[in-house]
């Protein structure tokens, strides 16, 4: 179970790092975000080296004990480094002091003299400072690094507006916090170099689990400026099936309205394709409704204006067609607001209005035939 927790946080955090920075191919990109996906694709890459199968087999291949140890300490120190370029330290100080820690981890790694013994990295006794060191060296430094972003991330987000970027940064400041409670967990580590000369080959279980939430706190603080935009394609999908009704007693009476099109498949999860869609269904609404006004009677008064307006078209669309069914709108009598409709207030507004009004149609028991189908798309 270790391994697949290790593996998920892994996989997660690279694939969040490879999306955003080939979401920015092109764009000049912002210093901050680039250190973010640096961060998020070291430390998954880190998670993945340090996972115990997967570490167990690489030192089995080179024959060196501990190695994949130190390839993902190393990898880990390289992530909190690019989270340190995040502060408001200067950059000089920060880069000196992580080339210190990385030159110090291999010195360290090799004084230490690691092996194996009952399948478990150990030391002797007379290497038990060095190894011990070792582990003060990966809880120290990330601790110094977390805690500094932590005051920096939480200072931003208290001078954020109120939205996506307010909550993305809390959600980054939650993450540094769990990430000082994972740095804080490796104490233990220091406390078996000392006392027993063991050292844990990988990560435990806590120590994943405390990833996995770093890993999850830090793709949805990272991703927080994206969810109106997704907010905005649930809904124009929502929409869009709510003004089906609607529109397939409109085609019905008026074919020529809307075009027949091939089955979509995939289209209605394009952004750019669905808000298409979704425009050009609201026309052909209101297409079909002038096409129907000569048939329209006053509406009956009432609370519900999206009702009233349901029942004015369920009653044109049964009322057969006037003799002069190719006279213009405007020589029927019928004033232009026959239906409580607001076409002057976008094409959102205008999506909603009618959306409100399919489904009060539906609810009269207007259905669509099979024959309707043919002529979904998106």
């Amino acid at each position: 179970m270790t391994d697949v927790f290790a593996c998920l946080a892994g996989l997660a955090l690279i694939a969040f790092g490879v999306y955003r920075r080939a979401a920015l191919h092109g764009r000049r990109p912002d210093p901050a975000l680039c250190q973010a996906h640096r961060f998020a694709f070291c430390l998954g890459t880190a998670l993945l080296v340090l996972a115990p199968a997967g570490a167990l087999a690489v030192e089995r291949a080179v024959g060196v004990p501990g190695l994949p140890m130190l390839l993902g300490d190393v990898l880990r120190m390289l992530a909190v480094c690019c989270l340190g370029l995040l502060t408001d330290r200067p950059v000089r100080r920060q880069g000196m002091v992580a080339a210190l820690v990385l030159l110090l981890l291999p010195a360290l790694f090799t004084a230490a003299h690691l092996h194996h013994l009952t399948g478990r990295l150990f030391v002797d006794d007379e290497d038990r400072p060095a190894l011990a060191a070792y582990d003060a060296v990966l809880v120290l430094y990330p601790a110094w690094q977390l805690t500094t972003l932590c005051r920096t991330v939480g200072r931003r987000a208290r001078r954020a507006g109120a939205g996506a970027q307010r909550t993305g940064l809390r959600l980054l400041t939650a993450a540094t916090a769990a990430g000082l409670v994972w740095t804080a967990w490796g104490l233990d580590d220091v406390r078996l170099a000392l006392f027993t000369g063991r050292h844990t080959e990988g990560d435990d279980a806590v120590s994943v689990a405390l990833g996995l939430l770093c890993t999850v706190l830090v793709t949805a603080g990272g991703s927080a400026a994206a969810w109106p935009a997704l907010s905005h394609w649930w809904w124009c999908r929502r929409t869009y099936r709510a003004l089906s009704p609607l529109w397939f007693a409109l085609h019905r009476a008026f074919p020529e309205t809307a075009l027949p099109a091939g089955r979509g498949t995939l289209g209605g999860l394009v952004p750019h394709r669905l808000r298409f869609a979704l425009y050009r269904r609201v026309i052909e609404i209101h297409d079909g409704l002038l096409l129907l006004r000569p048939r329209l009677r006053p509406a009956v008064p009432g609370d519900d204006a999206a009702h009233a307006a349901a029942v004015q078209i369920a009653a044109a669309l049964r009322a057969p067609a006037p003799a002069s069914a190719s006279a213009p709108a405007s020589s029927t009598g019928l004033p232009p607001g026959s239906l409580p409709l607001d076409t002057a207030s976008g094409t959102d507004a205008a999506a909603a209005q009618l959306a409100a009004l399919s489904r009060a149609f539906a609810r009269l028991g207007a259905g669509r035939s099979a024959e309707d189908e043919a002529y979904v798309t998106i």
